[in-house]
């Protein structure tokens, strides 16, 4: 079994025709896309809500969420 990495164009959905390529590791069990912070603070994509998530190892984190347009 082997990783599979792509490129993504990720854009503002406010502002659709300004995107950013970000490489991508892909995860088909995945339910969120990560992108980097520097990336969105460019594109003007504003966090919406925070999260906490548990990791495998049982740790919790807490992540800033918003929405992107991916193609």
């Amino acid at each position: 079994m082997g990783m599979t990495v792509t490129e993504i164009e990720v854009g503002n959905p406010a502002n659709p025709e300004v995107t950013e390529r970000v490489e991508f590791l892909v995860d088909s069990g995945a339910i969120y896309s990560v992108v980097p912070a520097p990336v969105l603070e460019r594109l003007g994509i504003r966090p919406l809500t925070t999260q906490v998530f548990c990791l495998a190892t049982g740790e919790r984190i807490t992540r800033q969420k918003g929405v992107a347009a991916f193609k």
